[in-house]
Parts: structure tokens; C-alpha cells; sequence
């Protein structure tokens, strides 16, 4: 872990996109970041639904905070195209922080491969949470090029 003071983020201008398909956890990860004064959070049941958010120039958002084991596109496949820049209306460089029930060791390093801004296993909690926002945006590493993210591999 790196002991470097961190630089505190503004919460309350912080827009969020919370993506999980566990009602449960949507709601929880929803109460939390609205309890540290989070100034907006959008939630989104899965990667594809989030996609529609995304497009909506009205709704920009700062961070997502995504699970990665959801049905029909991971968190580590949105994380891959958003980097990869297949999505205009998405700045590459948004903080993402993954959200996963288990630490495997292929999930972290597609993730790392990824730059991916944060990383928290579950049960999540508001300090964990909150110490990732706050480590994301104090990240300063630039972006590689599209394709070398193209080129990730995926976990199974």
C-alpha cells in the first residue's frame, strides 16, 4: 500500500455510477457513498444498462464503482472498452474501482492491466470505499494507447 498522503476529493461535486446487479449491494454501495456526501449517485443493474446512462450527456459522472461478476458483460469487459475508448461519449481516463466477492488472482491482474483506479473485494465498506475514492482521483499515472488495453487478457 502506498503510505503517501492523500489529497481529499470534494464529495460533495462528486457525480457516481454504481453498477451491480445485486439489488442489495446497488443499495448499500448507494447509502454509503451518500453517507461520506457523495453530491450524486446513479445506480445501474448491469454493465449494458450503464452504457445508456453513459451516453446521456446530461449524466457525466466522475467514478464508476462496478462489480465485476454480472451476466452478459463483466466489470473487467466494461473497464477493458471504456479504456480501449470504444465508447465516444466516455472519457478513457474516468476513475473506475472494481467491486468483486473474491480476490482471484486472474480478476486483479486484468484489472491492473486496466489501470484500474481502485480495487475492493466484498463485503465492502464505507472506509474501504471511501479510502479508494479518495485514492483514484489522487492517481495521476497517464493512460497507455487504446489498443494496448484491446489487448488485455480476460479472466474466465
Amino acid at each position: 500500500m502506498n503510505d503517501e498522503p492523500l489529497i481529499l476529493t470534494p464529495f460533495e461535486t462528486l457525480r457516481c455510477l454504481v453498477i451491480d446487479d445485486d439489488r442489495a449491494i446497488l443499495e448499500l454501495v448507494d447509502a454509503m457513498l451518500r453517507m461520506a456526501g457523495v453530491g450524486s449517485v446513479i445506480k445501474s443493474t448491469s454493465c449494458l444498462a450503464a452504457l445508456n446512462v453513459l451516453a446521456d450527456n446530461r449524466k457525466k459522472v466522475d467514478c464508476i464503482i462496478c462489480d465485476h461478476s454480472m451476466p452478459n458483460m463483466t466489470g473487467i469487459e466494461l473497464l477493458r472498452e471504456i479504456r480501449a475508448g470504444h465508447y465516444a461519449h466516455v472519457s478513457r481516463d474516468v476513475r473506475f474501482i472494481m467491486i468483486t466477492a473474491h480476490g482471484q488472482e486472474a480478476v486483479v491482474k486484468a484489472a491492473v492491466g486496466l489501470d484500474v483506479s481502485g480495487y475492493i473485494v466484498k463485503p465492502v465498506s464505507k472506509n474501504a470505499l471511501v479510502k479508494a475514492i479518495h485514492r483514484a482521483f489522487n492517481r495521476t499515472a497517464p493512460l497507455k494507447a487504446p489498443e494496448d488495453y484491446s489487448g488485455v487478457p480476460l479472466p474466465d
